[in-house]
Order: structure tokens, then C-alpha cells, then sequence
């Protein structure tokens, strides 16, 4: 059986007009935190939300066995990023890229509906150094108000996937924050598969009988943990999962964001580790 590693969804929660008005809240007094929490999770492969650029530089000053990797989601790439991280030692990037969840994802700064921003997905091809394999690994923010841009956003990533599984298919990871609860048609088009691609089969962490409950995941910096969650993880079959489960801690009452991370301990499965491993990256 191959060895396990760990990987973690989180939503860093970018200061707002409210949070700046709040001295605990605001990114300055949580970035030691959430750095903590993502250096005790020994995650290899960690997606972030809501990362801005001075936020990023934070991140790799206090983490410095990390890199990033993915582009803002505005035709400047100033904004928000939703990142991929990769400890060293651990994985190594071969590939990335950052492409809008609108009709045209590969125009800078393009947006979906009624989407109030521009959304992206950043795509990560891994080398992970303990299965001698290459991962792909796609991070992810959806929009929090137009339904019918989440829905897009879901097509226009698993034909992103499909159109790479052409080229090199591989084992795959989505996760990141959606906005959308589970019985959402955006959730259940990736739980249930329901696409109509045969080179895609994904499965919610959570549905694994080593998994922890499917709480709530954002808490609003009050700690909250019943109800329905919003952030995701998905992998391919290729994966077994050892485990998977809600963060809830906080240090002396104070949490790092606003959204619990997700983590999961993911394994390949015989079959997938005994496949041929593609090049490693330079």
C-alpha cells in the first residue's frame, strides 16, 4: 500500500469593510495563525481562497518551505488568487495555470452572468515526491450569489479536466470554497457525476466511511460547527481516503478565518501508484 499524505482546503478570508473595523479580525492579527495551522497540518498540497498578493507575501515569509503557485482573477493579477500550495520535499510543480469560470476561461478578468466578480480556477500538475507520481490538483472560489454562475463554473472545470485527462490523464484533486450547500445542483452534478464525461469520476471526500461528519464549514469567525457545508473536496478514483475531516480548532478562542479548513489523508490506490510516472519537473 502506498504511504499517505495529507492535503487541506482553506479559505483565508481577505479583509472586508467589517473586518478591517475589527482589530482580531483583521489579516495582520491572523496571519501568524493561519500560517501555524497550515505548517502543524504537514499538508504537501494545500488550495487557499481569498489570498491577496500582500497576503501571499505574508504566507511565504512565515512559510518558508511552501511555494505558490496561480494568478489573481483580474486582468492585472493584483487580486484575489485562489493559490496552490506545495511544501517542499514533499511535491513539485510541473505545471500550472489560472483560467476564469466564465464562457471565454481564458480571458483575463472575464466573468460569468451575474457573477458580482470574476472567478477562477488554478489548475497545479504535482510531483509528489512519496508515490513517484504526478497528481493534478485544481483550486477553486465560487460566486456567493448568482446560482446559475456556480452551476457554469462546475462545467466549465470538468471540461477543463477533460480536455487535460486527453492529453495525460491523471489522478485528480478539486477542492475549494463553492458557496453552495450539498443538495445544490452544482454539488451534485460532481457527487453524483452527473456531466457525461467517462474519463471523470469523482467522489466527495466525505462520503468515505473513514470520514468525519460534513459540518458546517463557514463559521464566521464565531466558531459555530452545526449545519451544511460550503467548501469542498473531491477526488478522483484513483484515491482511497484514510481520512477526512472539519478543522474546527481555534488558539485561546481565536480562529484564523472565517471558514474551518478541510483535510483529508489520501492514499493511491495499487493500480494507480503501479502506473508509469510521468517526468518529473526540472
Amino acid at each position: 500500500m502506498t504511504s499517505a499524505i495529507k492535503i487541506a482546503s482553506f479559505n483565508l478570508r481577505r479583509d472586508s469593510f467589517f473586518a478591517a473595523r475589527s482589530r482580531v479580525r483583521r489579516w495582520e492579527a491572523r496571519r501568524e495563525l493561519v500560517a501555524r495551522m497550515i505548517r502543524d497540518s504537514g499538508a504537501a498540497i494545500v488550495g487557499v481562497q481569498e489570498m491577496l498578493p500582500s497576503m501571499k507575501e505574508d504566507i511565504l515569509a512565515r512559510l518558508r518551505d511552501y511555494s505558490i503557485f496561480g494568478s489573481g482573477r483580474t486582468k492585472k493579477r493584483l487580486s484575489e488568487h485562489s493559490a496552490i500550495l506545495l511544501r517542499g520535499g514533499k511535491a513539485k510543480a510541473r505545471f500550472s495555470d489560472t483560467f476564469w469560470l466564465s464562457k471565454h476561461p481564458e480571458k483575463s478578468g472575464s466573468r460569468a452572468y451575474f457573477s458580482m466578480f470574476p472567478r477562477i480556477c488554478t489548475v497545479c500538475e504535482a510531483y509528489v515526491e512519496e508515490w513517484g507520481r504526478t497528481v493534478r490538483v485544481f483550486n477553486t472560489h465560487f460566486d456567493h450569489i448568482c446560482a446559475p454562475a456556480r452551476t457554469l463554473s462546475v462545467r466549465i472545470i470538468l471540461d477543463y479536466m477533460h480536455r487535460l485527462n486527453k492529453k495525460e490523464k491523471l489522478p485528480t484533486i478539486l477542492m475549494g470554497d463553492m458557496n453552495a450547500h450539498p443538495d445544490s445542483k452544482p454539488i451534485r452534478i460532481l457527487s453524483e457525476n452527473r456531466h457525461g464525461y467517462g474519463d471523470i469520476r469523482l467522489t466527495n471526500i466525505f462520503s468515505s466511511p473513514q470520514a468525519g461528519e460534513a459540518r458546517n464549514t463557514y463559521h464566521g469567525f464565531k466558531g459555530k460547527w452545526k449545519g451544511t457545508p460550503i467548501d469542498y473536496i473531491f477526488v478522483s478514483e484513483e484515491f482511497e481516503v484514510d481520512k477526512a475531516y472539519v478543522d474546527t480548532s481555534s488558539v485561546d478562542g481565536r480562529y484564523p478565518s472565517d471558514h474551518y479548513p478541510l483535510v483529508a489523508v489520501l492514499r493511491l490506490k495499487e493500480e494507480a501508484a503501479a502506473a508509469p510516472a510521468p517526468a518529473q519537473a526540472g
